[in-house]
């Protein structure tokens, strides 16, 4: 189920289309950024803005624009805050006569960016604008330096049991090359003894 997005920023078609098209800066407010930051799973979101234009194309409109941000996650080795810079172009577009199947997931492929959408009452640039965002958000954020170690534990006396030591067949292929060489001494006797 999709959730609503936390803001809006719609523009009216009907006022759209008696002019040539407009230019949008939005740079939202900090109670914005947070109920954004929210919505994504985001750690903050310091800084976030959205420019670009709206103009008429194929009998709908198209956007073109430029998505800046800086968002804030924890590093998932770490835990320590990690500040990623975001600076991508968004492009969308919006034609008349599209109809989106009811109830069916869409799946777009790498050539699918401005793959053409429903034209409505009006166009919330907030849409593009927070989905933009979506899809720069790393699953892993790693702190300069973090990386995941190796740790082995093992009760008091005892060896440590190893993940190579405890691969079950980690042996056999060296068992088997000498016993294919011959005696299985490990040294090639130059051929095999029945």
């Amino acid at each position: 189920e999709l959730r609503p997005l936390p803001l809006a920023f719609p523009v009216e078609v009907a006022a759209l289309a008696e002019t040539d098209g407009m230019g949008f800066d939005l740079q939202p407010e900090a109670e914005e950024r947070a109920a954004v930051a929210a919505y994504l799973g985001l750690n903050g979101l310091p800084g976030l803005g959205f420019r670009g234009t709206l103009a008429p194309s194929g009998g709908g409109w198209a956007l073109t624009g430029r998505l800046t941000a800086r968002m804030l996650q924890s590093c998932v080795v770490t835990l320590e805050p990690v500040e990623t810079a975001v600076d991508v172009a968004v492009e969308r577009i919006w034609l008349p006569d599209v109809v989106l199947p009811e109830g069916a997931e869409i799946e777009l492929g790498a050539d699918d960016d401005t793959a053409p959408e429903p034209l409505g009452d009006d166009i919330d640039l907030a849409g593009p604008m927070v989905d933009a965002l979506a899809l720069e958000i790393d699953p892993f954020p790693r702190a300069p330096g973090a990386e995941h170690g190796t740790r082995v534990y093992a009760p008091p006396g005892a060896e440590p049991l190893t993940e190579e030591a405890a691969r079950p067949f980690a042996g056999l292929a060296d068992l088997k090359a000498r016993l294919e060489r011959g005696d299985g001494s490990g040294e090639d006797d130059g051929g095999k003894t029945n």
